[in-house]
């Protein structure tokens, strides 16, 4: 939703090599899953936009001079214009470079934060939360996940439509909308000023402003309603003071599996 930020190539789109032409990888800007194009978060989703990135075999994090702290990564995703990349656990501030077959691009300094301690799932019962899907699922891939395609602030959640969806954390309900994007969804905020938001569903949310919900409490149906191109539920998890109040989006997939690993 930010603004990306442009960032000075390292290397020429092509290059001549014998007479013949020759595509050069070009860093041209990144952005970060939280949204912020200058720095990252050790475990979060890095996304690099440039040229010629199709090729992609690996990603390093050169820290600062010498070789002791380069960390490489292998990316999620490499398309021609790009790469999608998890920043490694051990990363540190630097220049990334880009490999392909032949070539290398080194884009300009990224800042790598230490990894984020996700929200603490608030107490609401003997198992202090629910899996919000009450049915078969599954969690996708890369272009699923918190910091994937289309500015993704969420993690997308793939079950068929009708399958009852339930609040993960009590709470009490802030937003209930339709939106172009989001299609149907609820914005529920947890005691603690966390928030979790639910879109895509079926039909408009059975809660309304101002509920106060517990964990496990139906809120509708799993659906796609909006932009969507499947049935999926897409949860947002936010820092306090909440959901587009002074928060931030957060990796919600730590807390959906451990919700999920629960017996029910």
């Amino acid at each position: 939703m930010s603004i990306l930020i442009a960032l000075a190539a390292s290397a020429p789109a092509s290059a001549r090599t014998g007479g013949a032409s020759v595509a050069v990888p070009a860093v041209k800007s990144f952005k970060c899953g939280t949204g912020e194009t200058t720095r990252c978060p050790r475990g979060s989703v890095l996304r690099l936009s440039g040229v010629h990135l199709g090729a992609t075999s690996t990603v390093i994090f050169l820290g600062k001079r010498g070789k002791s702290d380069d960390r490489r990564a292998r990316p999620q995703t490499a398309s021609p214009h790009r790469v999608i990349v998890e920043v490694p656990q051990r990363a540190y501030s630097g220049r990334l470079r880009v490999i392909t077959d032949d070539m290398s691009a080194t884009s300009p300094r990224l800042r790598v934060l230490p990894k984020p301690v996700p929200p603490p799932i608030a107490a609401s019962g003997p198992l202090g939360g629910a899996f919000p899907i009450r049915g078969a699922h599954d969690y996708g891939t890369a272009i699923n996940a918190f910091g994937g395609g289309r500015d993704h602030q969420g993690q997308d959640v793939l079950a068929d439509c009708a399958t009852p969806l339930v609040a993960a954390v009590a709470g009490t309900v802030t937003l209930t909308k339709f939106q172009a994007r989001a299609g149907n969804y609820v914005v529920i905020k947890a005691d603690d000023g966390t928030s979790q938001a639910y879109m895509h569903m079926l039909k408009p949310a059975i809660v309304k402003k101002g509920d106060r919900v517990a964990s496990g409490q139906p809120l509708g149906d799993v659906g796609q309603t909006g932009r969507a191109s499947a049935c999926h539920l897409h949860f947002e998890l936010w820092t306090a003071p909440g959901w587009y109040e002074g928060g931030a989006p957060v990796d919600p997939l730590p807390m959906l599996k451990a919700l999920d690993a629960m017996p029910t």
